[in-house]
């Protein structure tokens, strides 16, 4: 040791300062490459990179809907009884149905009658109007309710909306596991820090010249693992002497179940996505068959009123009738207020996700995040010990000639 000492140099010191840096450095470029670029840059197929996550969108997707669809979320549970919710979209939908109803009969359907009849006959439709587009619209939703899972496709939309948006899923990834990233850059710092101590020792002990080189590969790599692995394992509390130690990630399962929930619910299970799913597609189909019988239920009461037959006969409400499933058929669904009413359920989505994430034992836990990290894992920690081992080469070079 005395003989290790003796022909020590102050210039040694660089080594695990210069250790420390490789650490941090190439688990900083191992999170950066993870998430970005989300487009392929560089001479396809070979010379280049795109982000693993962006790169692998479809196939974390998957796994995402997947998890998601089997064990996050209910859609009988959350579609099932909207229609007796205290909902003010709703209320809004019934007064600008019934407004558009009115409109009709006194422009289109019966615009002379209208405008001789009394205020009596006028309130009268006025009321059975809007008694008539609240049942109708509550009858839709409870039967889309009850219907949901034949035209809600979960896996369909978690997929096509992470496809569309290729950053959608790093965007995730950065909400629920922003600490997690932290870790992985810091803690290269300190096992590089402390790899580069034993290192010094190493060099002064044999100064060859592929001992940093070497060294440099070692904390290049073996931080990126390192790191990648603790955010995971050990996956339940485990005592170490005075210490209990578990997976940062699975450690924080209260405060990501909250994160993760409002991340899907704003950004991917939102209103706006699930609107264009029912209205376009093998969904619209049904959804239509549903609002075509409610019209033809509701045209019933207005045939059946004495007072509405004072105004119309039942040929030109039969006419009407036919005129308004044409356009309910040629209509942008993506606007209708029952439709929009029923894709408005951020909150119960939301509620569920958490407390279904709550639930979820360790491992089935981690996997909500490790297969994002599993993907090309390789290729990351390779590309941390290569950069290491030029950093470990530059030291040899001009460090110490």
């Amino acid at each position: 040791m005395s003989d290790l000492l003796s022909g020590f140099q102050p210039l040694y010191l660089c080594i695990p300062l210069i250790s420390g840096f490789i650490g941090w450095f190439t688990n900083w470029f191992a999170v950066k490459a993870t998430l970005y670029p989300v487009e392929f840059v560089g001479i396809p197929p070979f010379l280049g990179w795109q982000g693993v996550v962006p790169k692998n969108v479809e196939e974390l997707g998957q796994s995402f809907s997947r998890l998601i669809h089997d064990k996050l979320l209910d859609v009988e549970r959350i579609f099932t009884d909207i229609e007796g919710d205290d909902n003010e979209r709703i209320d809004q939908v019934v007064e600008d149905v019934s407004a558009e109803i009115v409109n009709e009969f006194s422009t289109n359907i019966a615009p002379e009658k209208w405008a001789r009849a009394r205020d009596k006959l006028r309130d009268h439709i006025n009321a059975l109007v809007r008694r008539n587009v609240r049942t109708v619209t509550h009858e839709i939703l409870k039967r889309m309710g009850s219907e949901a899972r034949d035209f809600i496709d979960i896996d369909v939309i978690v997929r096509e909306a992470m496809a569309k948006d290729r950053a959608l899923l790093g965007k995730v990834m950065v909400e629920i596991a922003g600490p997690e990233f932290k870790f992985i850059e810091m803690s290269g710092l300190w096992f590089g820090g402390l790899f580069g101590i034993i290192q010094m020792f190493l060099w002064i002990a044999y100064p060859a010249d592929w001992v940093l080189p070497a060294a440099g590969f070692f904390v290049g790599a073996s931080t990126n693992w390192l790191a990648l692995n603790l955010i995971f394992e050990p996956k339940e509390p485990m005592k170490i002497g005075p210490f209990t130690v578990q997976g940062l990630f699975i450690k924080r399962q209260l405060e990501v179940a909250g994160k993760f929930a409002d991340v899907i619910a704003d950004n991917v299970l939102n209103p706006a996505n699930l609107v264009r799913h029912i209205a376009d597609g093998p969904s619209r189909g049904p959804v239509l068959a549903i609002v075509e019988g409610q019209v033809d239920e509701s045209m019933k009461e207005y045939e059946r009123d004495v007072m509405v037959s004072m105004l119309v006969s039942k040929a030109r409400l039969e006419e009407a009738k036919t005129d308004l499933k044409a356009r309910v058929r040629s209509a942008d669904m993506a606007t209708s207020g029952p439709v929009q009413a029923f894709a408005d359920q951020s909150e119960r989505i939301r509620a569920q996700l958490k407390e279904k994430l709550e639930e979820l034992d360790s491992e089935e836990f981690g996997g909500v995040l490790r297969p994002v990290f599993q993907k090309d894992e390789w290729k990351l920690v390779l590309a941390g010990g290569l950069i290491g081992t030029g950093i470990g080469f530059l030291q040899v070079v001009y460090l110490f000639g």
